[in-house]
């Protein structure tokens, strides 16, 4: 599999594209809000004659939502996410004001995920594993044949996600990265919802939040 990855709107939310050797992609966290980071987004995929058949996110806040309706209305592709994570799509439209966006269609989800769930794509496979704490419905998207993650925003190099938005909960992240997310392979990479990459290893030796585990 193969990774690209963008920066969006004022949060600069990391928006992945994953695709394989049949061209067919998974564009995670979509966070393109104006037209043209939307026109960008297509554009780029077009150049590399990508097929997009999923839309999937980690977490459901307002930053990594709003590229979603867009996604769904051009490419007629279903949107995975946790349902645990629904209160934000239901309420994003007022959620989303706040920061100057509208969100003006619903947002529904299409395909439910939880823990195990897979998310199939040409010859490939992603897989979910739950890790609330950032929100409810949090949850790392995983590759075990590439060993890669998106962590979105419950690990990030060097430190962790927010738990002092509504609906987070400091102890249930601390577990999540603990008992979830460095419990993978060292090897694995992260890829986070906002900021550089890192990884499994570095996370575990080097986070000031952690000990060895």
């Amino acid at each position: 599999m193969k990774i690209e990855f963008f920066r969006f709107n004022l949060f600069e939310v990391n928006t992945y594209v994953i695709y394989d050797d049949t061209k067919q992609c998974v564009i995670i966290d979509p966070g393109c809000y104006s037209n043209n980071e939307q026109n960008f987004l297509v554009q780029h995929l077009e150049k590399l004659q990508l097929k997009p058949v999923l839309i999937a996110n980690t977490h459901c806040h307002s930053d990594h939502i709003l590229g979603i309706n867009f996604l769904k209305q051009k490419y007629n592709i279903p949107f995975a996410a946790n349902p645990k994570d629904n209160f934000f799509l239901e309420n994003a439209a007022q959620l989303a004001k706040q920061w100057g966006w509208d969100i003006n269609t619903p947002i529904t989800i299409d395909i439910p995920c939880s823990e195990g769930t897979e998310l199939k794509f040409g010859n490939s496979i992603l897989k979910c594993t739950e890790t609330p704490g950032h929100t409810p419905g949090g949850q790392v998207i995983y590759a075990e044949t590439d060993k890669f993650m998106m962590s979105g925003d419950t690990l990030f190099k060097g430190t962790i996600g927010r738990t002092d938005l509504p609906f987070g909960d400091y102890d249930e992240e601390i577990a999540s990265i603990r008992n979830k997310i460095l419990r993978f392979d060292s090897l694995y990479e992260i890829f986070p919802g906002h900021g550089e990459p890192t990884s499994v290893g570095i996370e575990t030796t080097e986070n000031p939040f952690f000990e060895v585990i």
